[in-house]
């Protein structure tokens, strides 16, 4: 099974002598009843418990040496049998088969039946005269079948209760492996194992792990004693945790060297067997935070009873921040204690954290890149291609070289959870354990409320601060951050009022934004900074003003190495990209995937609270550049796979050839490039050094200032929590198609009547008919008329509520938005052609507070 030499021979206590002169009479008890011959592999079941040191390799360091010497002597290499980062040694297929043996032991009674000869069959008639029926026998071989599974299931745990001797080693891991296979461990398997045939699940594991536990037609009916013997086990996520929680105890508390084999064994599962082993855990975690529910936490306890106010944390030292901590203080910080009680009862709980640290180790596996990328260099059709979100997803991590893709791994119960405070606890270090410490298990939705909570705190600091400086300086200072701009010259007057901004001090940009539009009675309530945003970063990304540049391929933009803007422009275009995120608004920017991992990579040093998870670094694949230049890759990537004379068929150096205006210029990629040519053993590194210089160095003159001014508003411990594919959606939001079902689905009304009332209104019906026969543009061009953006929000369509109000009866006037608060007004229309007509010169000819 797992790839070693056979043991040595075992001991005659250690197994049962079958004499070699029975016969087929011995296989019936003096009661007439019919014992069949069980497998081998079946036998061996009742000696597991006894011999546990047979699975931890307790055999093989005893006869190390005499295998080694019997190796020698053959000429065989001695380590050929030793496990290595690229394989665990584990044959599959056998442990695949050695379970399913034990899982449809007796399944084929009825087939070996008619095998039996004449004097079995007679007493097999002579046995079965007393059953009722036959399906009486079939119930004893399910109830026997239920009884084999037990058994393995108590040695399996008598065996993790005492392993041998300690897990030291990478070898002594691999037992864990096989027990973590086990398909009575997946409810999904579990539930079906009793009814389980074993032609049908021959080397399921290794086909990706979906053929295990598949209904044999013929053994569908049970009795109710088997229903309520089956019935017994647990079929939930709970089920069997006694195991897993020693499973996951002893894999995550060997060392670290054993943690490094097993991300690389678990890198190269198969994507279901992978799947398979992530929703294990993850349903494990989510039966303990369960069992959690209702249980108090350990609160630290404070000598002071908080009359000495704590003013640890960002701004610390700061009058602001005293009178926080003052106004916190007393009966109102003793009430929150309380609420929060509940919500961190997880940092003791042992399970939890084991279940965790195993978690982070699918997770690094799973971000290990040495999962099978697929071709991304295609060039991206401009049609939608409708599919579902989950394929979608699955496509885009197999992009980018993940096996699953991240959200796969969020635990949505934690949604429910008061994570405010266990971001709390994470930052003070004053927690045994925290779920910010392990961020795989937050979902997008529970990032953005730990990012927005932050931001919001820090908004308040500086508030406070503006108003007791203006006290004690006596002049007015504003608690918010006020933009006033023109709308003919906005860029121009936005950049400046930022640097502005940024150059009175850093921290002044951390107030809540706020924008004016000149000459316009519009007040800013959330749309109008909305709307500054859409049109600011549409004038800057276009490609007229020579900042970024634009692939045809695949409609992806770039820095421009070649434009002749200052530094300080790029470095404004990262404040204003902080400043998105710092307001929770989406930004419709068309930067491809690996800007946001170059951006996170670059980010200053952490000096936070501890993380599970590594740094993100800036490699720069082949595969990226395929994301902004598919054509450009497809000809690097010919050239690796090019089975000529590289060197006399492309007739190339070390030097990159880049267009600057019209003019060509050579630039040597490495020293002596321009004299260094490319031949099939210097290819790769050609390669590489060319990606580099595209992606990194050629730019590098505007990435500095623009990553300087992303960083100078979003510096906090919240950010750290994301992931590069989870900073990309935080910015440009879903491009998935509009699903307007799911809009209408959670949309409500005002002055209508009751909700049966709005639904049923002539007008709405036709606006929501209207919406949703529209092209692809022109929804989008809607969903901009509404909310102010025509992206959707990370977290979904669901998550973005459209309030529908009544503005009176029927009218020449035309249907208003108010995108401060997602609102639509619409006029009792008494045509559905009228109602299309105003709506949609509205959408196309409204611009600010009225018309263009």
């Amino acid at each position: 099974m797992t790839g070693r030499p056979r043991p040595p021979a075992r001991a005659a206590s250690e197994g049962l002598a079958v004499s070699a002169n029975s016969t087929k009479a011995d296989n019936w008890d003096d009661h007439g009843t019919l014992f069949s011959e069980m497998d081998a592999k079946t036998l061996l079941l009742g000696d597991f418990a006894e011999n546990g040191t047979w699975w931890t390799g307790g055999r093989t360091q005893r006869n190390l040496s005499q295998r080694s010497a019997a190796q020698t002597a053959e000429g065989s290499d001695p380590t050929a049998d030793r496990v290595s980062p690229k394989t665990p040694r584990i044959q599959w297929e056998e442990v695949n088969e050695w379970y399913q043996v034990v899982l449809s032991v007796g399944c084929t009674w009825r087939e070996r039946r008619q095998e039996l000869g004449a004097a079995d069959n007679n007493e097999m008639k002579r046995f079965m005269a007393g059953l009722v029926e036959e399906q009486e026998l079939e119930d004893h071989f399910t109830e026997a079948r239920l009884h084999v599974q037990r058994t393995l299931l108590k040695a399996t745990e008598n065996l993790l209760r005492r392993p041998g001797r300690p897990l030291t080693n990478t070898e002594d891991c691999r037992f864990l492996l096989i027990l973590l296979a086990n398909p009575l461990l997946y409810p999904s398997d579990a539930s079906q194992a009793a009814n389980t045939s074993p032609a049908k699940n021959k080397g399921s594991m290794v086909n990706e792990h979906n053929s295990v536990g598949l209904h044999s037609p013929s053994h569908r009916h049970t009795s109710a004693s088997v229903q309520r013997s089956s019935s017994s086990r647990s079929d939930g996520p709970g089920q069997h945790s006694g195991i897993i929680k020693r499973i996951l105890g002893l894999m995550s508390n060997v060392p670290n060297d054993c943690h490094h084999y097993l991300i690389a064994w678990f890198s190269r599962f198969s994507e279901a067997h992978f799947r398979r082993t992530v929703d294990l855990v993850g349903g494990f975690v989510t039966y303990r935070l369960a069992r959690q529910h209702g249980h108090k936490s350990s609160v630290g306890h404070d000598p002071t009873a908080g009359l000495v106010p704590d003013i640890s944390g960002p701004g610390a030292g700061t009058s602001a921040q005293l009178h926080a901590a003052l106004g916190i203080s007393g009966p109102a910080r003793g009430h929150g204690s309380k609420v929060k009680a509940g919500a961190g009862s997880y940092d003791e709980d042992w399970q939890i954290k084991a279940a965790a640290r195993v978690m982070s180790l699918l997770f690094s596996a799973n971000n290990s890149g040495l999962a099978r990328r697929q071709d991304v260099g295609r060039s991206r059709s401009p049609e939608v291609v409708h599919i579902s979100v989950g394929l979608a997803a699955r496509n885009r991590a197999h992009s980018h070289g993940q096996i699953l893709p991240t959200s796969d791994f969020y635990n949505s119960l934690l949604d429910y959870s008061d994570l405010i405070t266990d971001f709390e606890a994470w930052e003070s270090r004053r927690a045994r354990f925290s779920f910010c410490q392990y961020p795989m298990f937050l979902s997008i939705w529970a990032k953005i409320r730990i990012l927005e909570y932050e931001a919001r705190r820090q908004m308040e600091v500086k508030a406070r601060e503006a108003f007791f400086n203006s006290i004690m300086s006596r002049k007015a200072v504003n608690q918010h951050l006020i933009l006033k701009v023109r709308r003919e010259c906005l860029v121009e007057d936005s950049l400046r009022g930022v640097s502005e901004v940024v150059g009175t001090g850093q921290e002044e940009i951390k107030k809540g934004l706020r924008i004016e539009f000149l000459n316009e009675e519009g007040i800013d309530a959330g749309g109008l900074r909305k709307e500054w945003f859409l049109l600011l970063v549409r004038e800057v990304f276009d490609p007229e003003h020579g900042l970024f540049v634009y692939d045809e391929d695949s409609h992806y933009c770039y820095f421009n190495p070649n434009c002749f803007e200052t530094s300080d422009q790029f470095f404004l275009i990262g404040v204003v990209f902080g400043l998105a995120i710092y307001n929770s608004t989406i930004l419709d920017v068309a930067f491809p995937p690996f800007a946001f991992k170059k951006l996170l990579a670059s980010a200053p040093a952490y000096n936070g609270p501890a993380l599970s998870s590594t740094r993100v670094t800036a490699g720069y694949t082949l595969e990226d550049l395929a994301e902004l230049s598919p054509s450009l890759a497809k000809g690097l990537r010919q050239m690796l796979e090019f089975e000529g004379d590289v060197e006399g068929t492309y007739c190339r150096d070390f030097i990159i050839e880049v267009d600057r205006y019209g003019q060509t210029v050579q630039i040597p990629l490495c020293v002596g490039g321009e004299k260094r040519p490319v031949t099939n053993s210097n290819r790769r590194e050609f390669v590489d050094l060319y990606i580099q210089y595209l992606l990194d160095t050629a730019v590098a003159r505007q990435f500095e200032p623009f990553k300087r001014g992303f960083f100078t508003v979003c510096g906090g411990n919240a950010l750290s929590l994301f992931r590069p594919e989870e900073i990309e959606l935080l910015v440009r939001g879903s491009d998935e198609p509009l699903d307007v079902a799911s809009l209408r689905a959670v949309a409500i009304y005002e002055n209508w009547g009751t909700q049966q009332q709005a639904e049923a209104e002539p007008a709405v019906k036709w606006f929501w008919d209207t919406f949703a026969t529209a092209d692809a543009t022109d929804q989008r061009k809607m969903l901009s008329f509404i909310t102010g953006s025509d992206r959707i929000p990370a977290m979904g369509t669901t998550n973005l509520v459209v309030k529908i109000t009544c503005l009176g009866g029927d009218t020449d006037r035309f249907p208003t938005a108010r995108t401060c608060f997602n609102m639509l007004g619409l006029y009792r229309y008494q045509t559905k052609e009228k109602l299309e007509s105003k709506l949609w010169r509205a959408v196309a000819e409204g611009e600010g507070f009225g018309l263009k």
